[in-house]
């Protein structure tokens, strides 16, 4: 396991300078567009009170149960929130991604666990530390409740990603959230997936070789093509389109 930790202030490379980034659809917004949420004055001041954690792939950030002293803003890198049930079966709630917050806790504990997909870079921030500017600043305040908002809202997508009964269409609207994760490939037809099929068959409730049946209808039909293991693109933007609003 890799976990190259520094201070974001004084030395740290140039991808890290302008510190910390949060996008989310705002409360006041006239589209459905997520937006960067933070100033630039309000990520460099963030820079300055985190530490910067460079993670391989696989590895524990935190385990559910642990003491929660710190929040977390993903840089760069996926990663996933799951939670191990007595009956030993795993629970994926969540996929984070560039720009996304973490750090779910109550009573002082982590609810869940969570695990680097890809190699991340994250910002730490301590929780008293980061009390304290909330205190001084309310607008600060107020645009982090707007991002616990936000991922509020992609939990509960993910409600009814889990309650359609194709295994197809709950496919395709994974697919749309890859798709919209990226700024950079946002609108076009290549989609990044950094998961396992293992990990997408967890997150969509369904068995690993109903995933693999999905991804082959996908591909016969013409509407997704399927290239290697982490990458795919939609060949039919308009029967996607319709496949992943068929509720």
């Amino acid at each position: 396991m890799i976990d190259t930790t520094k201070r974001s202030g004084g030395g740290a490379a140039a991808l890290t300078r302008r510190g910390p980034s949060l996008r989310a659809v705002p409360f006041v917004a006239r589209g459905s567009e997520a937006v960067e949420l933070l100033s630039e004055a309000h990520r460099q001041e963030l820079a300055r009170h985190a530490t910067v954690r460079v993670l391989a792939a696989r590895t524990i950030v935190y385990r559910a149960g642990a003491p929660a002293d710190s929040v977390f803003i993903v840089g760069e890198g996926a990663l996933k929130s799951y939670r191990d049930l007595p009956s030993g079966r795993r629970r994926i709630a969540l996929f984070l991604f560039a720009r996304d917050l973490f750090g779910l806790a109550e009573a002082g504990r982590y609810i869940n666990t969570v695990q680097t997909i890809t190699p991340v870079r994250a910002y730490q921030l301590d929780v008293e530390a980061l009390t304290q500017l909330f205190q001084r600043d309310s607008a600060l305040e107020l645009q982090f409740l707007c991002k616990t908002f936000h991922v509020l809202r992609e939990a509960q997508h993910h409600n009814i990603i889990v309650g359609r009964h194709d295994a197809v269409g709950r496919l395709a609207m994974l697919l749309r959230l890859l798709q919209k994760q990226n700024a950079a490939t946002r609108g076009q037809a290549d989609v990044a997936i950094p998961m396992t099929k293992s990990d997408i068959a967890n997150y969509l409730g369904l068995s690993l070789e109903a995933v693999v049946r999905a991804s082959r209808r996908l591909s016969r039909e013409g509407i997704v093509e399927f290239v290697g293991r982490h990458q795919a693109r939609i060949v039919d933007r308009h029967r996607f389109e319709a496949l992943v609003t068929n509720l």
